[in-house]
């Protein structure tokens, strides 16, 4: 749901490659700042650090090699890149350009989840934040992330949880599906990765958005209304709403939410 906090801007390189690309500029102006990309952050953040400290391969952050597939702008890979050196794979020229140019991050390529340009054992840690629910073979994804890993090394995934939660940004997103807790599961350990945690994430915001989903369906409206209202005071609850799920979701799981957290480990 990362790409559902903004409206979309079509351009002639990203259909080319069959995408619904964003409105990349007005991502980058929101990532730093839209509760939607806060909360999840803080949720994010705190699983990689307790996957890296749990693994059984140690190692110094400076020879860590980090990969975030569907890097977007890069702001993600600003905060990630504390735990190792970053890299960046996007389908969009437009969203790498704002990465190297703006926010300094030189190892980012044109590149698809499906067929990572890394040779196999590469990352030491691979995150995939609201990117598998694009794919139109998902299993392929996992595996090639399954590939890239170094071996006992883990992986962090976020996706949009319940079809129920279907709605106009999910159309125009590029969506293939919205995953239960169950599908979710079985499709990573198909991929031959070890599941440690998962759940679902973002529970306040779960009758919401239900709502209101079910009436912008009904209206027939464009899916950039649905984001359209976002005051200061709104975004800094809503962000601190979402946030305060990070030290739940360390230890606990949730029954419930708009959204999955899911950190699995490469086993051999």
């Amino acid at each position: 749901m990362a790409d559902e906090a903004v409206v979309k801007d079509l351009s002639s390189e990203e259909a080319q490659v069959g995408m619904r690309p964003l409105n990349y500029h007005i991502m980058f102006d929101v990532e730093d700042g839209h509760w939607w990309y806060v909360g999840r952050r803080a949720i994010v953040l705190a699983q990689v650090e307790d996957a890296l400290e749990a693994g059984s391969r140690k190692s110094e952050v400076g020879n860590r090699n980090l990969l975030d597939i569907g890097c977007g702008t890069g702001g993600n890979m600003d905060h990630l890149q504390r735990f190792g050196q970053m890299h960046g794979v996007d389908l969009s020229g437009i969203a790498l350009d704002f990465s190297r140019r703006h926010r300094g991050h030189e190892r980012v390529m044109f590149a698809s989840a499906t067929e990572l340009p890394f040779a196999a054992e590469s990352f030491d840690l691979v995150t995939a934040l609201d990117v598998v629910e694009h794919l139109d073979d998902d299993l392929s994804g996992l595996r090639e992330i399954q590939r890239v890993l170094r071996p006992q090394a883990p992986v962090v995934i976020f996706v949009p949880a319940f079809q129920s939660l279907w709605g106009p940004n999910d159309d125009q997103s590029g969506h293939k599906r919205r995953y239960r807790l169950p599908q979710l599961r079985d499709r990573v350990e198909a991929a031959g990765l070890r599941i440690e945690r998962i759940s679902y994430a973002n529970v306040a915001m779960f009758l919401p958005i239900w709502l209101g989903r079910k009436i912008l369906n009904a209206l027939g409206r464009e899916g950039q209304s649905e984001n359209r209202i976002n005051h200061p005071l709104i975004n800094r609850l809503l962000a601190r709403l979402f946030a305060s799920e990070a030290g739940w979701l360390r230890k606990h799981s949730l029954p419930f939410g708009v959204s999955i957290i899911c950190v699995a480990r490469k086993v051999q």
